[in-house]
């Protein structure tokens, strides 16, 4: 039977998943707890009072967050190794999961009658999702609906609203679930994704609205707990506002696999939203990572302009489609007019969560259909895509 520093799981005890993993994947003594289904208020309330008073009187946190979307019931809490037997031996708990680090996956590098709208001398990666043929002009063509009331969350580093691609007033803060962190975008990551997502000049949906949900620091560093805790705040909010249906998230970051976060993006899908995940940049299997392993995720690779797959770029079974993901040229945090060039799944991801808002707007999708139309139009032609299914995001604009 498996143990867990040095402690014997009890008989019949909630499982710890992902026992085992290396220790630099992990953040102390901090675990991730998923109750059973139909457990009472009051049976849970007994349960968490019970490991706070524990918790705190060896000098710990105890629970300092709960997960509170049907489909993933539970909380997030620091307790001493000593304290373990409340959760393994619970009979209330479905599983436990060891806390983990997720890092941004960038790479630095030196059938409508709407109107269509032509944009010259646009980024490759917008006109590449845009025109069938790999060898196509230097344009973007999309309807003007261009992702209208729609509400993409970016669960990133923050992003820089005042930069002048959100003008006016189209990049809005949501919230912030990294300690001691201000409310800004203090590493650049966000805010490119977020320009790649409606930025004037650089974003696939112009008319979207991108929603800052801090869960990365300035290193481009966060925890599986707090991407939970701001899916969570994502999934509350839009059904707060009454636009879930037209509601997107985008997961630019990635972490070893997690069964909770793939649940808690199984949880958002059923209540109405689209998840968009980057692929991560590792070279191997999508299998092996979360969020990119989550089903109902739309899980996004990275190619260049050849429409070859990146060298780093994830692969497998569980890949939905590739976007461009090599030099992709977007909004900086270093000023209001600054721009950056990105490599990464990273980069890749926020092109589909464009095209999801792009397709909300422009043919009244929701929920999965969104997921089925991404797929449904996209080009082939992929190459070296090492057993992952042959799809090119296209807005299906007909150039």
């Amino acid at each position: 039977m498996s143990s867990f520093i040095g402690f014997p799981l009890a008989l019949g005890a909630a499982p710890i998943k992902n026992d085992g993993l290396l220790a630099d994947l992990l953040i102390p003594d901090t675990y991730i707890v998923k109750y059973k289904p139909n457990v009472g208020s009051i049976r849970r309330k007994s349960h968490e009072e019970d490991i706070d008073g524990k918790a705190r009187n060896a000098s710990r946190k105890g629970i300092f967050d709960k997960f509170t979307i049907p489909g993933l019931q539970g909380y997030v809490a620091e307790i001493p190794p000593s304290e373990l037997i409340l959760l393994t031996d619970c009979d209330l708990i479905d599983y436990i999961e060891r806390d983990t680090i997720i890092k941004s996956t960038a790479i630095a590098n030196p059938h409508s009658k709407r109107t269509m709208v032509t944009q010259s001398h646009a980024p490759w990666g917008l006109a590449r999702i845009s025109h069938r043929a790999r060898n196509h002009p230097d344009t973007y063509y999309y309807s003007d609906t261009a992702g209208h009331d729609t509400r993409i969350y970016v669960l990133d580093t923050g992003i820089r609203l005042s930069h002048a691609e959100f003008a006016p007033s189209r990049a809005v803060w949501g919230a912030n679930f990294v300690a001691s962190s201000p409310d800004t975008d203090e590493d650049g990551h966000g805010t490119h994704v977020a320009g790649i997502i409606s930025g004037g000049t650089y974003g696939v949906a112009k008319k979207a609205t991108v929603v800052a949900v801090k869960v990365l620091d300035k290193t481009g560093t966060g925890s599986m707990s707090g991407l939970l805790r701001g899916l969570n705040w994502a999934v509350d909010d839009a059904k707060r506002r009454g636009v879930v249906r037209k509601a997107v998230v985008n997961m630019s970051l990635t972490g070893a696999y997690t069964e909770s976060v793939n649940d808690g993006v199984q949880a958002a899908t059923d209540a109405g939203m689209t998840v968009v995940a980057a692929a991560g940049n590792d070279g191997g299997d999508v299998a092996e990572w979360s969020p990119a392993s989550a089903a109902s995720a739309v899980t996004v690779g990275a190619m260049d302009r050849q429409d070859t797959r990146a060298e780093f770029s994830n692969w497998g079974s569980g890949m939905d489609v590739f976007a461009p993901g090599v030099g992709v040229e977007s909004a900086s945090n270093e000023t209001d007019k600054a721009t950056s060039a990105l490599s990464g799944t990273s980069v890749a991801a926020p092109h589909v969560a464009g095209l999801a808002a792009y397709f909300i707007a422009r043919e009244g999708l929701s929920g999965s259909e969104v997921k089925k139309r991404l797929l449904s139009a996209a080009n082939k032609g992929m190459r070296d895509r090492k057993g992952s299914a042959d799809r090119i995001a296209y807005n299906a604009g007909g150039a």
